[in-house]
């Protein structure tokens, strides 16, 4: 599945998503423009600025929150991977992606793509047990 998010008005975008939980699901979210903190249960935490990117693995089972921080325009773009069944169990997963990381092209244009994802991800992986407070 993949979703949009795109809200010009700060009062709306600041309620973000509270605490929840995951499982047997990778997603993948590039923000365009924006700031969103976020972290999860097993201690992970960051904030995806303009032009960044994060991955969760949920795997066995992940409990996570994503806030968005006021700003006047936010944008992005958010997709979620069911596993294949073998892979529903695998240990939870956290990656974080400055816009640094990503290659751009003429005048900035990003390159991020499926294969530059997995190459991504392949390099960058933080992988931890879930915490008991995951159930």
């Amino acid at each position: 599945m993949l979703g949009t998010f795109d809200n010009d008005n700060p009062e709306t975008s600041i309620k973000g998503f509270p605490w929840h939980p995951h499982r047997g699901i990778e997603t993948v979210t590039y923000l365009l423009n924006g700031e969103v903190q976020n972290g999860d249960s097993l201690g992970n935490s960051g904030v995806i600025r303009d032009g960044g990117c994060q991955s969760i693995t949920a795997g066995s089972v992940i409990i996570h929150h994503e806030m968005p921080h006021v700003t006047s325009n936010m944008l992005g773009v958010q997709l979620w991977v069911n596993l294949p069944a073998e892979h529903k169990i695998i240990a939870p997963k956290y990656r974080d992606f400055t816009r640094s990381d990503i290659p751009r092209v003429d005048g900035g244009i990003s390159t991020l793509s499926g294969k530059l994802i997995r190459k991504l991800l392949s390099k960058n992986t933080t992988a931890a047990a879930p915490s008991a407070a995951a159930g």
